[in-house]
């Protein structure tokens, strides 16, 4: 599709002061600097380049191509400055613009997309992103992508113009609904204090990739609700069909990426009207939480008043002595999570307190508890803390002197194998260590984890790889100390050369700290409580 020249006038001369700009330039941004060294070379040699200008009044010309030159020109204190007049419609003008800024070198990523996204959306101009990239010399998947910067947020938008960001973290923010970018803005930096000033970082793209994919995508692979259904929120319709889905647009998402949702509003709106519709249609479910704390509701019960069961074919038909979760009872009924992880999930359930089966083993608080044990206990909870503590200090002091006698390729394979053998309690842990999942143990998601591990197998370098490897193998060695010598945690420290004393009395300090910052909080709490004596 080519631009259309109703009639060539002659290349002339014109003043300067009948040049306007035009409303509708794209460009956005003009360099000061570079815009001095143009207006000296104007001066030396003169404006070798005509300026494309159509007449819009009897001595006025609208400048449809050439805006830095003519401010350049105005810096010079040029009187005139050559230019071609043509004559073009309202369309073929934009067109002309948005494609010469296209073209133009170095334009911002974000007047490209504005650019792209005008040629799209002008009256008079037919184009698609087919057609855009054959009119730009530009790939399908380049178009999309720079199309996608249009949905920055203003404020973001202005910081990439002002590059505070590069384009990789900007593409990745855009592809998030607008209430999920500023998050996703924050988690692009981090903080760094430099001769005592707090400093923003950027972080690698890679990073702020790997922070989206674990804190904003959800994964749709095991959603309760059916993505296939346009009826369960109408007028959202069916993920199956949704751009916001990371599989509908593979041009913008990874095709390798595990299909995932970017609207958690509408994700969570989907999961609440999909429990609505299952208790509308099962009066009887029995709602229930998934987490230890007391529900909100008090019509669902909380993790502590029921038995999940695991009832399988397989074990029922197995030989092996069963687990209390493998058996049925003439208590169990018909559940369906409402509160928690796997919200929308109907599961098996027995909530009865006196059953045989499933709570054989629950005992009634003791009322005779001595505060003596309670404080005994609280002692040992506190000095299990203290050493966990200290060997996970001890264990980070080991991996900044680990090496890397192995080549990648085996260190890869060695660490896959050792992480895919952790339980799911080892693999959160090892996730949490490394900073990769955020928020309580409910809030983190099985698929969280797993992508927080194939992060780490990701790892460029053999030194991160061989550190992951004595890291996995001592984990197991830090939230208590063995019955049996050797203590291999201790022994390890040793041998490179930690000083395990040191850091247990810093820990010791730390917790003495708290402890008094606790009691004096707890002393202040009481006296503000207690009665006023009579003057």
């Amino acid at each position: 599709m080519e631009s259309t020249v109703e009639s060539s006038k002659e290349y002339r001369n014109l003043p300067v002061a009948q040049l306007l700009e035009s409303t509708t330039n794209p460009r956005r941004r003009f360099d000061e600097h570079s815009l001095a060294e143009l207006a000296s070379s104007f001066q030396a040699q003169g404006v070798l380049q005509p300026l494309l200008v159509r007449t819009i009044e009897d001595d006025k010309y609208e400048v449809i191509a050439g805006a830095r030159r003519l401010r350049a020109a105005k810096l010079a204190a040029l009187e005139e400055v050559p230019v071609r007049v043509v004559e073009l419609s309202d369309a073929a003008c934009i067109e002309t613009q948005l494609v010469e800024n296209i073209q133009r070198e170095n334009a911002h990523p974000l007047e490209e997309a504005y650019a792209f996204h005008g040629l799209l959306h002008t009256d008079g101009l037919q184009y698609d992103i087919a057609s855009l990239a054959a009119k730009t010399g530009k790939g399908p998947a380049f178009v999309a992508t720079r199309l996608r910067l249009v949905e920055l947020h203003p404020s973001i938008a202005e910081a990439f113009l002002a590059d505070e960001i590069g384009v990789g973290h900007a593409l990745e923010i855009a592809k998030l609904p607008q209430q999920e970018q500023q998050r996703a803005f924050e988690a692009a930096f981090h903080t760094a204090w430099n001769g005592g000033k707090e400093t923003r970082i950027l972080r690698p793209v890679r990073d702020l990739t790997a922070w989206v994919e674990q804190n904003i995508l959800l994964s749709l692979d095991s959603v309760a609700f059916d993505k296939n259904d346009e009826t369960l929120v109408p007028e959202a319709g069916s993920c199956t069909n949704c751009p916001k889905r990371t599989g509908f647009n593979t041009l913008l998402f990874d095709a390798a990426l595990q299909d995932s949702c970017t609207d958690k509003n509408c994700y969570n709106n989907k999961l609440t009207k999909n429990i609505e519709r299952q208790i509308a249609e099962k009066p009887q479910l029995v709602q229930i939480a998934t987490e230890w704390r007391t529900p909100a509701n008090s019509g669902v019960l909380g993790r502590n008043q029921y038995v999940a069961l695991n009832l399988t074919a397989k074990s029922a038909k197995s030989k092996k002595p069963l687990s209390p979760y493998q058996k049925p009872c003439k208590n169990m009924s018909e559940a369906i999570v409402v509160d928690g992880t796997e919200r929308g999930r109907t599961v098996k359930i027995c909530a009865e307190p006196n059953c045989p089966v499933h709570f054989a083993d629950r005992r009634a608080p003791n009322p005779e508890q001595t505060a003596k044990e309670r404080a005994q206990r609280r002692k040992e909870l506190e000095r299990q803390k203290l050493e966990t503590t200290v060997r996970h200090r001890a264990l980070a002091e080991v991996l900044k002197r680990i090496g890397a006698p192995l080549e990648r390729a085996d260190l890869a394979l060695v660490a896959s194998t050792l992480l895919n053998k952790l339980d799911p309690l080892r693999k959160e842990l090892l996730a949490r260590r490394h900073k990769l999942v955020e928020g309580t143990a409910s809030e983190v998601t099985h698929p969280q984890v797993q992508q927080a591990i194939a992060r780490l197998l990701r790892q460029p370098d053999e030194g991160a790889l061989s550190k992951l490897l004595v890291e996995v193998v001592l984990l197991e060695c830090t939230d208590r100390a063995p019955t049996s010598d050797p203590d291999v945690l201790i022994a390890t420290a040793k041998r490179h050369r930690v000083d395990v004393d040191k850091l247990r009395k810093a820990v010791e300090q730390e917790f003495t700290a708290k402890r008094a910052k606790l009691a004096a909080k707890q002393k202040k709490a009481a006296k503000k409580g207690s009665p006023k004596t009579a003057a």
